[in-house]
């Protein structure tokens, strides 16, 4: 994880980018013929953060609309540039609205099927729950390895529990609508974040996903799921900035001493994008931080065996040596689209693309895919080489050690009472990787 410093840099440009007033928004003095107006409909829930699709291609990012009733409602676009999201208001009752959006020359008709109920528990205990059971787990994962983290999320989380509080009984139940109606928000990643949560990054498992027995089978299955929770990340945070434009407001404001705090809205849809806010930074903050570790983490083995002559001499009866480094490395950018890794590698640079340009850039800095080594000794005892020989009037003798103190040399006994030829291959193995090396050998005589 990078330091809170960059951290707090990142957030900064990306409260800046929230905070952007918005441009271009249509006025409504002028209500042209609604016969000239294309007409859409689409079936919700009040409280839903939904979206709808064109059949052609318009500009404008955000555009605004009033419906019937005289609520105005804020529509955004989407990734693709003929869908547009927007949050039926939680007052929304039962039946159709007509909500006309000027700027899209569209009439949209929203159908509210179902109104959010409370059930028998109070606004009070909806998002006390909420804090209890979905935010505060997330936000402890940094205490105390990281505390001064775990502080600003805790300061986050402890702010919005602040701002419902002061919030009458109808607004707290808008709140409580909101976040119910979009409690399936985040469900796919949440899904994908819990995969990659029980999966161990420092030990071969087995877990809920990856029941891989070595480092060949483990690893590729940990990268696999971790790839998948990087695009599911990237989707979600581009849902949660079409929220919070939707929602026309910016969650944070920089006060004279450069700190960032929370904004005090009274607005209860605001509060309740707040809500999802503090529930899903501290997970994609988890996210970088297993990722960061991940990336860092050597597990692939390779053999060096340069040092190997082509055609090597051994003396009948004579203990010899073969020169082999071991090392383990981390992914590197090269295994893009490899069998190893799949297509982690190109998951994990579309994220870091999106992340770089994006509003919600204050998440954890991503690190760049930078290779790492770690030595690994020949005489490791999970080690195994071995030679075979391919003349029969060649034979292998047993040594002991097989490896020398140095961890580097082979040590190998090839005997022949006449001077003979032979293909040598010497195989080296270790959790599941096996690198090997043929070469011509000759034999001769003590």
């Amino acid at each position: 994880m990078k330091t809170t410093n960059i951290f707090s840099l990142g957030l900064l440009l990306g409260i800046i980018a929230l905070s952007l007033p918005s441009c271009g928004l249509e006025t409504f003095e002028i209500y042209p013929d609604p016969a000239e107006y294309d007409s859409l409909s689409v079936t919700t829930t009040n409280g839903k953060f939904d979206k709808f699709r064109l059949d052609s291609i318009y500009l404008a990012d955000i555009v605004v609309g009033i419906s019937d009733g005289g609520d105005t409602i804020r529509f955004v676009k989407g990734v693709d540039e003929l869908t547009y999201y927007f949050i039926a208001p939680s007052t929304l009752p039962v039946g159709t609205h007509q909500v006309r959006i000027n700027a899209l020359r569209t009439l949209l008709s929203i159908k509210i099927d179902t109104l959010t109920g409370l059930g028998s528990q109070t606004a009070d205990a909806i998002i006390s729950n909420h804090m209890r059971d979905e935010v505060t787990p997330n936000v402890n994962y940094f205490s105390p390895a990281t505390p001064t983290l775990a502080l600003q999320l805790a300061k986050m989380r402890d702010t919005t529990q602040f701002l419902f509080n002061t919030l009458n009984a109808d607004q707290k139940r808008g709140v409580a609508i909101t976040l119910l109606a979009n409690k399936n928000l985040f469900r796919d990643f949440n899904t994908a974040l819990r995969n990659l949560r029980s999966v161990p990054i420092n030990a071969v498992g087995p877990s809920a996903v990856c029941t891989g027995t070595d480092f060949k089978t483990y690893y590729p299955c940990l990268f696999e799921t971790l790839g998948l929770t990087y695009t599911s990340l990237e989707a979600h945070g581009r849902l949660l900035g079409a929220f919070a434009r939707a929602l026309n407001g910016s969650f944070f404001f920089i006060n004279t001493a450069g700190e960032y705090r929370l904004r005090l809205t009274s607005n209860p849809a605001l509060v309740a994008g707040l809500l999802q806010f503090v529930n899903i930074l501290p997970k994609a903050m988890i996210v970088g931080d297993l990722g960061s570790r991940a990336n860092n983490r050597p597990w692939i083995v390779e053999a060096n065996f340069s040092q190997v002559p082509t055609n090597a001499v051994f003396t009948h009866n004579i203990t010899d040596t073969i020169p082999v480094t071991l090392s383990y490395r981390n992914i590197s950018a090269t295994d893009a689209g490899t069998a190893l890794v799949g297509s982690y590698v190109a998951r994990f640079n579309a994220f870091r693309t999106w992340w770089e340009d994006s509003p919600l850039s204050f998440f954890p800095i991503i690190p760049e895919l930078t290779p790492q080594t770690a030595p690994l000794a020949l005489n490791n005892p999970e080690v195994l080489a071995t030679l075979t020989l391919s003349s029969t009037n060649v034979t292998k003798a047993a040594t002991s050690p097989a490896v020398l103190e140095d961890g580097f040399r082979a040590r190998f006994r090839i005997d022949a009472e006449t001077a003979q030829n032979t293909m040598i291959t010497l195989t080296v193995s270790h959790q599941g990787f096996s690198d090997m090396r043929t070469f011509n050998a000759t034999v001769k005589p003590n």
